[in-house]
């Protein structure tokens, strides 16, 4: 064959072999979604692993979809929940854990659901700090932050060897103290209006069901102050004696003996600022 004729078809089979990888390379970058149902969860874990919450979630609910008795139905689940937690959808998370409890109580993970439904009231509860996070829960609704409490007790007393206990202690330890300031928040609401037996049956609270509390001590205060507008000179003693006998250090005695924070009216903005009496 004359070289003329020759290069055309070279160059026709050079094309040809392009094509063919351009082929190949393509079905590889482009595979199809797994259909399967173990290809559809492999799938959703691995995106799980890469944080890719939102995909995870989505790729969790077409296995949902198209396998809804499958082995991994209650699985994908909690692993749903877990991905909206993250995507700091607690809301959503808070429904399908609480779905979960409920329908599952029996399954050998529902300690997870419980946990992260009374995680998730927290979260929601925490998102009332203000745009910085840095806002006094305390001057804030206590709705959310009731519910995460009761939901992480009900956790800890449930399954008191959990995986996820000391985290939950842990964030009950801060609920308590920020649901008893609240108390002292209303507290001091009411002594500012002379309504005296309203704020000591708010400084008893505080006594009773948050015990070991930073605000026990301001409890105390409350009491003598209520106590001493009232006209009840022995429960004002025994109080003022309990205030002196636990917390020798407390602003109030700082001059050897009891001053009244009432004398300082003047200087609001000190218990503004330090979200309390003189704490």
């Amino acid at each position: 064959m004359p070289i003329q004729q020759r290069l055309p078809f070279f160059r026709l089979a050079t094309l040809a072999l392009l094509l063919a990888s351009l082929v190949l390379s393509g079905c590889s970058l482009f595979q199809r979604a797994p259909t399967s149902e173990q290809g559809l969860y492999d799938r959703a874990s691995q995106q799980l692993e890469n944080r890719n919450w939102s995909m995870a979630i989505e790729t969790l609910n077409r296995l949902e979809s198209r396998y809804p008795f499958g082995r991994y139905g209650q699985q994908l689940q909690l692993d749903r929940m877990y991905a909206r937690y993250m995507s700091q959808n607690y809301a959503q998370a808070l429904l399908d854990a609480d779905r979960f409890t409920r329908l599952n109580p029996d399954h050998p993970n529902v300690d997870y659901a419980w946990y992260l439904k009374g995680m998730s009231y927290y979260r929601l509860y925490r998102q009332n700090a203000g745009l910085t996070g840095r806002g006094d829960l305390a001057l804030r609704s206590q709705q959310d932050g009731r519910r995460a409490f009761g939901a992480l007790t009900d956790y800890v007393e449930r399954f008191p060897d959990g995986e996820y206990h000391e985290e939950a202690i842990d964030t009950l330890v801060i609920l308590k103290d920020s649901l008893a300031r609240h108390e002292l928040v209303i507290a001091d609401y009411y002594m500012r209006r002379d309504a005296w037996i309203a704020a000591a049956e708010r400084a008893q609270i505080v006594r009773i069901h948050f015990p070991g509390v930073t605000a026990q001590a301001d409890a105390l205060v409350v009491l003598v102050e209520s106590y001493d507008k009232l006209g009840l000179e022995e429960e004002r003693a025994l109080a003022l004696a309990q205030l002196k006998n636990d917390y020798p250090e407390h602003p109030t005695l700082s001059t050897g003996n009891y001053r009244s924070p009432y004398l300082q009216q003047d200087r609001w903005w000190l218990k503004l600022i330090t979200l309390g009496w003189f704490s």
